[in-house]
Formats: C-alpha cells, structure tokens, sequence
C-alpha cells in the first residue's frame, strides 16, 4: 500500500522538536552526522532512527543526505511558534511524490496535497468529503490516511473533522486562492528543491531567517536594490529567489555544491566545513543568476583567506600558484604564512577558469 507520509508518529510539533534535538545543527559528513544520531536516539523511538524516524524526518525537510554530506534545516533550537510556523509553511508546499515516498507510483505527477485541496474546496463551493477526495487525488489506495489527515491539521485554512474537509471558523472560500498555485518539487527525486521548499522562520533575528533581507549581512546599498530585483522578478520560484539570495552570504544551494565538490580550503587544507566559508569568485552582484549558484564560481576558504580574496588582496592563477597583491606589507604576507608564487596543488580549477580571470582582472588590488 502506498503511503504519502510515512507511519511512525504523527508530525506534531513535540514529535518533531525531539527529532530536531538529536539531529546534528552543523553540516557534517554523512559518517559522522550518522554516528551522532544513533548516539543521541533515545530507546522509546521503539525503532533505529535510520530505519523509521528517518524517514518523517527527511519528509519534514528537516535534513538531506547527499554525496556523503549531511546538511541540517535547523542550526538552532526552535520555540514552539518558530515551529509551528515552519510547519505551517511545510503543509502548504509539502509535495508528493518526493524523494522520500518510494512506495508512491512512478506515474504520479508530483503535486502539493494541500494545494489541490484547496482547489477541490472552491470548486464545490462547500465542504467535501475526505475519503473521496483523497481517492481522486491519487487514483489509488492510499496507506497512514491518518497520519496525512493530523499533518493537515497545519492548514491555515481548512480542517478535517471526521470524514469531512471543510473551512476553518473565519475563512471564506476566496482565502484558499492564494494556496493554489504554490511552488512545489515538479522532480520526485529532487533532495535540494525538496529540501529548500520550506523555510525556517526566528523571531530571533540572529538566526536563520530566509526571507527577511535582515537574512543578508553586510551588504551595500546596490546589492540591496539587487536583492529587491531578485525578490520581485516573475522569471523564477519564490523556492529559486531564496536560493539566489540565500548565495549572497555563501548559504544553500550554492553551499551545499562547493561542499560536495572541494570540501576543504585548498590554501591551508582544512576540511572541516563548519570552519569554512563559501566564497564567490565573480562576485556576486556582478554575476548573473545563473552565476550566483554555479559552484564553479566559488571556493570555500578560511575566514582570513576569505576575507583576503573577497577584497582583492590575494587571487589565483590558472596554474594553481598564488597572487599576493602589493598592497599587503612583507611584514603581513610572512605573518600569513604565504610566499609570492606559492604552489596550491589541491586549487580546484577546471571550470573555473573564465571566473578567476574575471577575478585578477576586476577584484584584485594592484
């Protein structure tokens, strides 16, 4: 039987706050995340993580493993509001099938349930029936009808009382408009979309908070007007947006590709990612959209090294040896441990070619 949520315990946010508990905050390798959670899963889960929770968990998008790395949703313990907020979010564009519902047929267009109840709903004009709708919406017999009917309970619009789907007190069949045409994962097997489907909200304004320009440190009034551009084009998802903004400050997406092409600096070899920081070549208010996320634009490098290439001081050859720009003293550049011309064997170059050009000729300092 082919289920849409899968059967361990109902998504409720207590349920959930205890799998974010044991969950790692960090990125780490897919080895040592996995050796972390089996240390941290406490007996009354009744089952190894990596054989059921996992699979709620990974639904929820609150982790993704992929080419050996684990990356986190949360780098933070969340209050219940910032929860039950996520989770509101995640009910609306939760899509299925995905990469987590492999006893879902192949021939099932993937679609968001929440969404296309919302259509059925200001199609009927009145309140409908779950069994049925559930039957058209798969065409199929559909196993944890239970557990897919308590994560509904998220809607911000309708609810399930028995065998009924009707409005919530103070909704009006225009409300459920908006919650139509929501950006959803049209590729079942896509981890990354999936994954930055849902987003995290703080009330805390030192923590992750995707859609806020607050999100975005230490940018300049031109990049602002960039991000607004960004934020208001018709050309992408509001999914594509955040992850294009989100590569602004080397997060997401165009973190996650430099980590699983060269996860370590190439200049001091230091492989720890949490240590690292995901730097543009091109930078990124002079790149195109497609530029802010190719991975072949960036190198993660230490913070001083980082902060040396950002601002031109340092850059590369194509010949793997390093520039020192002349306006670093001899004194600073021994300080550094660096020497004019010094050989970087593990500098990544193929693919970035054109990009480093783009950076001696425009971004370093003579």
């Amino acid at each position: 039987m082919a289920d849409a949520i899968c059967r361990w315990r109902n998504p409720y946010i207590e349920t959930i706050q205890e799998l974010i508990e044991i969950l790692p905050k960090v990125e780490l390798t897919k080895e040592r995340a996995r050796e972390i959670v089996n240390a941290n899963s406490p007996n009354y889960f009744n089952a190894p993580f990596y054989k059921t929770p996992y699979q709620l968990a990974c639904q929820v998008g609150l982790y993704h493993e992929t080419n050996g790395f684990y990356y986190p949703k949360f780098h933070f313990t969340p209050t219940d509001e910032e929860l039950s907020a996520y989770l509101r979010n995640w009910i609306i564009h939760y899509t299925v099938p995905n990469p987590y519902t492999a006893s879902l047929p192949n021939d099932i267009e993937p679609f968001s349930i929440h969404a296309e109840i919302c259509r059925k709903l200001i199609e009927s004009n009145s309140s409908i029936n779950w069994d049925t709708t559930v039957t058209e919406l798969f065409g199929i017999e559909l196993g944890n009808t239970d557990i897919l009917k308590n994560s509904l309970s998220y809607s911000p619009v309708f609810e399930v009382q028995g065998n009924t789907i009707q409005l919530k007190n103070g909704i009006i069949y225009n409300d459920l408009i908006q919650f139509i045409d929501v950006d959803i994962s049209t590729a079942r097997d896509n981890k990354e979309y999936f994954f930055d489907l849902f987003e995290v909200f703080s009330t805390n304004a030192n923590q992750d908070n995707t859609l806020a320009l607050d999100f975005v440190t230490d940018v300049t009034s031109e990049e602002v007007n960039l991000i607004n551009q960004v934020q208001s084009s018709n050309e992408f998802t509001q999914t594509e947006k955040n992850q294009i903004v989100k590569a602004r400050i080397g997060q997401g997406v165009f973190r996650r590709s430099l980590i699983e092409d060269c996860p370590f600096c190439p200049i001091t070899l230091v492989d720890d990612v949490n240590l690292l920081i995901a730097s543009h070549i091109k930078p990124w208010r002079s790149s195109n959209n497609i530029e802010r996320l190719d991975c072949n634009n960036g190198l993660l490098l230490t913070p001083t090294f980082d902060k040396l290439f950002d601002k031109g001081f340092i850059s590369f050859r194509e010949d793997r040896t390093l520039i020192i720009s002349p306006q670093i003293s001899e004194t600073n550049i021994a300080r550094l441990l660096l020497t004019p011309n010094m050989e970087l064997p593990n500098l990544p170059i193929g693919g970035r070619e054109d990009y480093f050009e783009y950076h001696r000729t425009e971004i370093l300092r003579n």
